[in-house]
């Protein structure tokens, strides 16, 4: 299988729409489904929110966008790119916990959409890969039982004399 790799990098949450083009365009050329697209779609918007909300300071920040196809599937590497700055405020407490409970709650989404979802260990980048080739597998699953059901349906024929 050949592979297929493609790159982007958005500035901001305002280019949040880039991100959806990009997508968008991917889904396309690969006749993804609108219902296996919409998984995929939502999952890269929410992994990007999750980098860009972790710094303090987002346009200071960018994240690189990285699609490969594979044997695997569609794998899209999101991963975060600062420019160094620390700005050394400690984070009030409460504030942890809060993005702490929405970041969870995130990730959650994440993982029901995506068939695999790695988090590097300084939450730096996230990798998503979706299965595509099962897709094609459940709708072939499906005409041949189809077809099955077809030739093993018994009618009763009346003869006319």
């Amino acid at each position: 299988m050949k592979q297929d790799g493609r790159s982007l990098v958005i500035t901001g949450v305002k280019e949040i729409g880039r991100l959806e083009r990009f997508v968008e365009e991917i889904c396309e050329l690969y006749n993804v489904n609108n219902d296996y697209f919409g998984n995929i779609l939502l999952a890269t918007t929410e992994a990007a929110n999750i980098l860009f909300s972790i710094n303090d300071i987002p346009e200071s920040n960018s994240l690189i966008i990285n699609f490969d196809r594979g044997k695997k599937g569609m794998i899209f590497k999101i991963k975060l790119e600062s420019d160094g700055r620390d700005d050394g405020e400690a984070e009030d407490l409460l504030d942890k916990e809060i993005r702490r409970h929405r970041l969870s709650r995130d990730i959650f989404i994440i993982k029901s959409l995506a068939d695999e979802i790695t988090i590097s260990v300084n939450a730096r980048s996230i990798t998503l890969v979706f299965y595509v080739s099962s897709m094609n597998f459940e709708k072939s699953l499906f005409r041949i039982n189809q077809l099955k059901e077809y030739w093993e349906k018994r009618e009763e024929v009346v003869h006319k004399r």
